[in-house]
């Protein structure tokens, strides 16, 4: 029986297949808005925010007394710090809290990556909003300010000039980020040609496999519109060099076992690094890579937490496969296709709704708002184009 701790947010998949595993006894740390994963039963402990390393290191003293835990597993983008903290902290293997940060803090994994030789968009540190204009002085307007841990381009801003700036100080949209728990960085403005996602599996330092996808629209130009991504053919002269690219980033971070979802960007000059994480793909993401390629990043994110040796067998479709997140506008939702209903148009293999009728949402659009996904098929780009517009023709949302 292995004792396994998960520390988790919005990892729903993986907190439903460890609770189906009889090999495992299993505790989870986690926060009450996603108590709806957990059976009854499940030795499950909760925290204001899973984010605050104090809260979890001491909810996860608690737990070992009942579970002396041998397996850390962390699925989601926000739990990524303190499951690597409580590694390094009770000696447990897997990614210890300096990998972690590197894979999430933004700021010290473009240090790591810049200092590595490798593309990055130039970036300076923020410790408030207000250092944006000095950073603009050196990089040049506009530029791009985010924090610098998160995830779903939330609270990611262009600012174009002193004089927006100006206007953002003291904007609610920025609320969030003025508030926010983490340091911010600012980077240069770079104009965004395509942009592509690598999927990768580690295992042993070595990466053993990888996919690489591209958006449909680069995503922070895609937010409230068209979010997805194709899978790019083997023999685009894109996937080679992108996945050397990731091979570099890999080794410049040192993650030795797990799962890796990198953002890549080609502008004029050539490609450039955007981020990296060490969890799977959101939004059907790693259902299209398990799709296509038949590796599926949840499985193997599961199996090198546990220190077991996951099937990495690529068994690669012909054609290309897609995911099409579906579009879900602020507001109570009044009309929404049916599953069936897309499943019916061409190309559509798998639909996964997460929204219903009367559902109400108000908060602040980014990437990762979405109603479900949809999974399609098709032999060329060309078709993946036109399955896309059918499917956005067809889709049917209506808010108020």
């Amino acid at each position: 029986m292995k004792r396994v701790l998960l520390i988790n947010t919005s990892g729903e998949v993986a907190a439903r297949r460890l609770q189906e595993r009889e090999d495992i006894r299993l505790s989870v740390i986690t926060s009450p808005n996603y108590r709806s994963f957990y059976r009854e039963g499940t030795d499950v402990t909760f925290v204001d925010n899973v984010e605050d390393l104090t809260q979890v290191r001491l909810a996860a003293l608690e737990v070992r007394r009942r579970n002396a835990f041998e397996h850390v597993v962390s699925p989601s983008e926000y739990s990524l710090q303190a499951a690597g903290y409580v590694r390094s902290y009770f000696g447990v293997p897997g990614v210890g809290y300096e990998t972690a940060n590197a894979f999430s803090n933004k700021y010290v994994m473009k240090q790591r990556l810049r200092d590595a030789g490798l593309p990055v968009a130039r970036f300076r540190p923020l410790a408030q909003l207000g250092d944006v204009a000095g950073a603009a002085r050196e990089l040049g307007w506009p530029v791009v300010v985010k924090p610098a841990i998160g995830g779903g381009s939330e609270d990611i801003f262009a600012v174009r000039s002193e004089e927006e700036l100006a206007e953002l100080l003291v904007s609610e949209r920025t609320a969030s980020l003025r508030n926010s728990p983490y340091p911010m960085l600012a980077e240069e403005f770079v104009d965004i040609e395509t942009e592509f996602h690598c999927d990768g599996a580690v295992v042993g330092g070595e990466v053993r496999f990888a996919s690489v996808s591209k958006y449909f629209t680069p995503l922070l130009q895609a937010v409230g519109k068209l979010v997805g991504s194709y899978t790019v053919p083997l023999d685009d002269p894109s996937a080679k060099e992108i996945h050397d690219l990731h091979a570099q980033v890999v080794a410049a971070l040192g993650l030795r076992d797990g799962v890796t979802h990198l953002e890549v960007f080609k502008v004029a000059g050539g490609l450039l690094v955007g981020e990296i994480s060490c969890r799977p793909g959101g939004g059907g993401i790693a259902d299209l890579v398990a799709a296509h390629h038949g590796v599926d990043p949840w499985h193997v994110l599961i199996e090198t937490s546990l220190g077991e040796s996951p099937d990495i067998t690529a068994r690669t479709v012909d054609g290309c496969s897609a995911v099409y997140f579906l579009p879900r506008p602020q507001g109570t939702i009044v009309e929404l296709s049916s599953r069936e209903e897309l499943l019916a148009l061409p190309g559509v293999v798998h639909v996964e709704l997460r929204a219903r009728a009367g559902e109400t949402e108000t908060g602040a659009m980014h990437s990762a708002t979405q109603a479900g996904f949809v999974l399609l098929r098709a032999d060329t780009e060309a078709q993946v184009a036109e399955h896309v517009a059918e499917l956005t023709r067809r889709y049917r949302i209506r808010t108020v």
